[in-house]
């Protein structure tokens, strides 16, 4: 098997496993249960990860790289704090919406069904999280944002968006409303929050 012929082996486990992962749950996942779907033996799948849980790291350290190169690109072509918050937002939101497999791959493991994600793939999934902690950062040098923990700001950005598209991909979104609309609305309200938290601590300390 040349270089070329076992890159696509790589990539054919690699989405094999993807489907299987999501189709059948982490621990109805295995490495046979690949072979079978791309009609190979186990042994080679073994030749390309040392198990399962190899594989499964593989597939979330795809998804968040991904991920994360949309993030950061997004933030270059803003120069103002919030209006680059909001970028993040729709970048985020867009990923998950044209990617919705390898964005389910991200949060769809429970760290106790399986060994740790290692730390040096764990540097690189914070990535995101980085990202948006320092247009906060940004933000409250500039004094355009209040935050006195932009570390735990990023974070609450983080869980709100992927609150929003929980209920868009797992279409539980009342039918009566529009899902663009919606997303719109709910990026809306976030960004508006650090706002309203700015212009509220703001008056305070002005008033004292």
């Amino acid at each position: 098997m040349d270089e070329a012929q076992k890159i696509s082996l790589k990539q054919q486990i690699v989405d094999a496993a993807r489907q299987v992962l999501l189709s059948d749950g982490y621990r109805n996942f295995s490495l046979r249960k690949i072979a079978r779907a791309i009609d190979v033996s186990a042994t080679s799948i073994y030749l390309h990860f040392e198990n399962k849980d190899d594989l499964v790291h593989t597939l979330m350290e795809e998804a968040i790289e991904r991920l994360n190169n949309r993030l950061e690109v997004s933030t270059v072509e803003h120069e103002d704090p919030i209006a680059k918050l909001k970028e993040l937002a729709y970048e985020y939101v867009g990923f998950a919406l044209d990617n919705p497999r390898e964005y389910q791959v991200i949060y769809l493991i429970s760290s106790d069904e399986m060994s740790r994600y290692p730390k040096e793939k764990f540097r690189k999934a914070r990535k995101g999280y980085e990202i948006v902690t320092q247009v906060l950062e940004e933000g409250v040098r500039s004094g355009l944002i209040a935050e006195d923990q932009p570390r735990i700001a990023a974070y609450t950005f983080w869980a709100q968006l992927h609150g929003v598209m929980s209920v868009v991909l797992s279409q539980r979104l009342d039918t009566r409303i529009d899902q663009e609309k919606f997303i719109e609305e709910s990026i809306d309200h976030i960004i508006k929050g650090y706002q309203v938290r700015t212009s509220l601590k703001t008056n305070t300390n002005f008033d004292e």
